[in-house]
């Protein structure tokens, strides 16, 4: 298929793991979007097709930036820093990685990338004994400021490299092109990294995922919904492309061919963490704007379903919703609450896991206040697993949790002990049968953001902070040795 394409035979290359093949193919050098478009979705017998370009890289004039993490001393920061966030799941505060084995990694495309100055601040500010030598650049694409990417790779280093002190720290960027920032040119760039980080011979132990956006079953279902409405399916999704990280996943087809590479990545020893949103059960992020018709019936359609977001909603992710602490002046950080906007609900495309059949089952039948049964899949994939502190949103989350599991993941190597990989059945196994050991139950909360439904928090796991925030003693118990009882 690839030389009827015009590919080059002698740049054909097979994978490590037999799963890729890849090849340069001169004559579509300089061919439209159109064109490759034509070719990259022909028939043929594999699961997807990728096409790579030059390396074109997102204009800061066009990105739409939203805040950037900020290492500003402001109250809200002191509050909620990173001594006073450590000391509430019990870390010690100056506890450091020794083993150079150790990796943990961050990712994203467009303008994703850090700097080294606001780090530095950070560091100052923060956290001292974050070493700023073990911070490394993954490709040749360190950032560029302005962007929306920019602002998440701040945050994601930040966080990361500050619970998982003294790790080394990959970031990783490797497609810059303009369609990865915030539309749909996102999903290719995540399937190409993933697949070729699983083809590597040294991988991270920990790969954090702070970006995403609703999945592509949910975009297919707003656009369904607003055909109903009148609404032309050409105009709803060609919309949906013009909002920030709404829909930026092409098919279910990739969505679930993404799934499978991030099983694959569990399988070689990666424990994968991904934010689980910042819109509650219903949004990507927010409310529409524009005050368009299509806008208001899009809102509307939204607060009608619970709209999963995607790579969260994958069954091989350890999915991070986010908490805050109760209270406004004075929180108490020994109170974990919900935070308002944490994503969370189930999968439309994914099946539940058998790890989490007791918890979920659970929750449905004592959980008063539900949302309606037809707005949601209540036999899927239920997300989030774990949560947080997200008063930057789940992008803060997700990080901070991936550097705590760093710090076991460099315990189990002095051990001598192989890493964890896909965590899924360990954090349920863990939360059945030693309750409130490894994670602080989060019983105040809700998904609705925005909405007049939602789900409730709960005993035990819910849709909401999943099984609850990280209690360091339990989880070096339980994560950082193999106890024969537990695994029994």
């Amino acid at each position: 298929w690839l030389l009827a394409h015009g590919a080059d035979p002698q740049s054909l290359r097979y994978s490590a793991l037999g799963d890729r093949i890849t090849a340069r193919v001169p004559n579509l050098l300089g061919a439209t979007v159109d064109q490759i478009t034509n070719v990259a979705h022909g028939d043929g017998d594999f699961d997807f097709v990728l096409y790579r370009s030059g390396n074109s890289k997102v204009p800061s004039s066009q990105s739409r930036p939203k805040q950037p993490f900020s290492s500003s001393s402001s109250l809200s920061s002191q509050r909620y820093s990173i001594k006073a966030q450590k000391a509430a799941y019990g870390i010690p505060n100056d506890l450091q990685a020794s083993d150079p084995r150790t990796l943990q990694m961050v990712w994203g495309p467009g303008t994703f990338g850090y700097s080294k100055s606001q780090l530095s601040a950070f560091k100052d500010e923060q956290c001292p004994l974050l070493n700023m030598d073990k911070v490394l650049f993954d490709t040749e694409n360190h950032g560029e400021s302005g962007g929306d990417n920019y602002g998440e790779g701040n945050l994601d280093v930040s966080m990361i490299a500050s619970f998982g002190l003294n790790i080394t720290t990959l970031v990783s960027n490797t497609n810059t092109s303009m369609s990865t920032e915030e539309g749909n040119g996102f999903g290719e760039a995540m399937l190409d990294f993933l697949t070729s980080l699983a083809n590597r011979e040294t991988l991270p132990q920990v790969l954090s995922l702070s970006l995403g956006s609703l999945s592509a079953y949910s975009c297919d279902l707003l656009c369904e919904e607003a055909e109903k409405k009148g609404h032309a399916k050409s105009d709803c999704n060609a919309f949906l492309q013009e909002q920030r990280q709404v829909c930026m996943f092409l098919t279910q087809k990739q969505v679930g061919r993404i799934s499978t590479a991030l099983q694959v990545l569990g399988v070689r020893g990666v424990s994968v963490f991904g934010s689980s949103g910042d819109g509650g059960s219903h949004f990507s992020f927010d409310r529409f704007e524009g005050g368009s018709a299509l806008a208001d019936d899009l809102n509307e359609i939204s607060c009608s379903f619970q709209m999963p977001v995607f790579p969260t909603g994958s069954p091989y992710i350890t999915s991070v919703g986010g908490t805050l602490w109760k209270g406004t002046l004075f929180p108490d950080p020994s109170h974990p609450v919900a935070w308002p906007r944490s994503g969370g609900g189930f999968a439309w495309q994914f099946p539940r896991p058998a790890h989490q059949d007791n918890m979920i089952k659970d929750y449905l039948q004592s959980t008063a206040g539900l949302p309606p049964p037809s707005s949601y899949n209540s036999s899927a994939r239920g997300y989030p697993d774990v949560s947080a502190i997200s008063e930057d949103g789940t992008s803060q989350s997700s990080p901070t949790v991936a550097g705590i599991f760093s710090l076991l993941m460099d315990m189990r190597l002095q051990a001598g002990l192989k890493p964890l990989g896909f965590l899924g059945p360990r954090l349920y196994m863990v939360a059945e049968k030693f309750p409130g050991e490894a994670f602080q139950d989060v019983t105040e909360g809700s998904s609705a953001y925005h909405c007049d439904n939602g789900f409730p928090s709960a005993k035990g796991w819910d849709p909401v902070t999943g099984l609850g925030r990280p209690v360091w003693q339990g989880l070096m118990k339980h994560f950082a040795s193999d106890d024969d009882t537990l695994l029994s």
